[in-house]
């Protein structure tokens, strides 16, 4: 503001003394030039402030609407001033201000615009179950969303702007970057976290020509893609072995046959008896392996109906009843009386019993027991078969419901391996639960849960 006053004093004191001096040089006044300011001393002096005074009240009115607009301008989140009162003057005040609120508007419109997809974008990293990380080029990592905090266990609270190599501490990461970041190209590798043993596909991608430099790594968690290839390969190795174990006697049957054994009458009754005995295996295990197919599909419907948990229990009894008493071992059952309906499909479920005291007794040595039970626990009815048979070693028991699992202890006994993976999925899909407790040469207790009937 001073300086505008200055500019104004001066302009009007030249001015004064040019009119001061042409006066003086066209004789309107009879006093030289000089004369007239030792004559009129107070006079100059009072009209040197007057014109002061005019200076500083000009220079204010003019620089007030500029300072407000300034102050206008500057201001953030305080008071803003007042400047539609200078709208409708028709200077350059006027449509100096019309302008600048145009363009605050525009400019706060667009400003609430990047936030409000600033606020999306951030809400979409955040919320992605894949990590991302964007590393700068001197690997400095600038963005890291929870996803990748949580797969290398990184602490929530974590802020960027740290190395790489300090913020995801693992060292093929560390490679990938520096691969890509050499190459400028896509980049792809997999890797195994510890100690939770995931494991990861981890992608690099250069992010040009907008970003020059930076490089976004992002981790898809493949862990089970990664368990159900295990299973698919486990699966194929299983069913080739089962398969090969009776196709390779059945070969060696014919094989004999075609070399003489037809001539003698008991050896080919013997062989043919053998031949039927491995095609019956083939078939349990096409047929296990369809049913368990099916089940897993959820292409088996359920027809289920209210029935006692003793109707069940009664019904799998009397059908194993003469097996166990061939085997030389003592079965018995009971049930608690009065026990709520179960709304089950008894045909699937009774399957299921069978199954459990199949192997019971397929396990239990003569002399043996076998005992089977039904009782009420909360909200779900317990059905157990209990043996004292050859028990499951402890590091088989997280294992025993998987298909064509098999104990070393049981390899040498016939089966698929499929029967308890089969009961599993039938029972879970009744809502239920399956489990065995064991103890090696004392026997097992296979027990499953069913929800009573609300």
């Amino acid at each position: 503001m001073l300086s505008l006053f200055w500019q104004i004093y001066l302009s009007f004191l030249f001015l004064t003394f040019l009119i001061v001096f042409f006066f003086s040089r066209n004789a309107l006044t009879n006093l030289p030039f000089l004369e007239l300011f030792r004559t009129a001393y107070a006079q100059w002096i009072f009209l040197l402030l007057a014109e002061a005074a005019l200076s500083f009240f000009v220079s204010w009115v003019i620089q007030k609407p500029l300072k407000q607009i300034r102050q206008f301008l500057l201001s953030k989140n305080g008071k803003k001033p007042d400047l539609e009162k200078y709208m409708n003057r028709s200077d350059e005040i006027g449509a100096l201000t019309s302008t600048v609120l145009k363009t605050f508007a525009s400019s706060d419109a667009a400003i609430a615009d990047l936030t409000s997809q600033q606020r999306y974008l951030a809400s979409i990293l955040e919320n992605l179950n894949d990590g991302i990380c964007i590393v700068d080029q001197h690997g400095i990592v600038r963005i890291l969303n929870q996803a990748a905090k949580r797969m290398f266990n990184i602490p929530e609270n974590a802020i960027s702007g740290q190395p790489l190599i300090e913020t995801i501490r693992h060292y093929r990461v560390q490679e990938l970057w520096q691969t890509c970041q050499e190459k400028n190209t896509q980049q792809t590798m997999q890797i195994e976290t510890s100690p939770e043993r995931n494991y990861l596909q981890c992608i690099a991608t250069p992010l040009e020509p907008a970003t020059e430099g930076n490089i976004l790594i992002l981790f898809q968690d493949i862990t089970r893609l990664h368990q159900l290839e295990i299973v698919r390969r486990d699966f194929v190795s299983n069913v080739s072995h089962e398969l090969r174990t009776p196709l390779t006697s059945l070969k060696l049957i014919t094989e004999t046959l075609s070399d003489g054994a037809m001539e003698d009458p008991p050896a080919q009754k013997r062989f043919l008896a053998q031949m039927e005995k491995e095609i019956d295996n083939l078939t349990q295990l096409v047929q296990e392996l369809l049913e368990l197919s099916r089940i897993e599909s959820g292409l088996v419907p359920l027809q289920k109906k209210s029935i006692a948990p003793s109707i069940l229990l009664a019904d799998a009894a009397n059908r194993m009843q003469v097996q166990a008493e061939r085997a030389g071992l003592e079965f018995t059952y009971d049930c608690v009386p009065n026990l709520p309906e179960v709304l089950i499909d008894q045909e699937r479920l009774e399957q299921v019993l069978i199954n459990l005291i199949h192997n019971a007794i397929k396990f239990t040595p003569p002399g043996g027991k076998v005992h089977i039970s039904a009782a009420q626990k909360g909200d779900r009815i317990i059905f157990s078969v209990q043996d004292t048979g050859i028990g499951i070693h402890p590091k088989d028991i997280d294992r025993i419901f998987e298909r064509f699992y098999k104990t070393d202890r049981s390899r040498s006994q016939s089966g698929t391996g499929l029967g308890l993976s089969i009961a599993r999925h039938l029972v879970e899909a009744h809502e239920g639960k399956i489990w065995v407790e064991s103890t090696v040469n004392k026997g097992s207790i296979f027990s499953f849960s069913i929800p009573i009937r609300q």
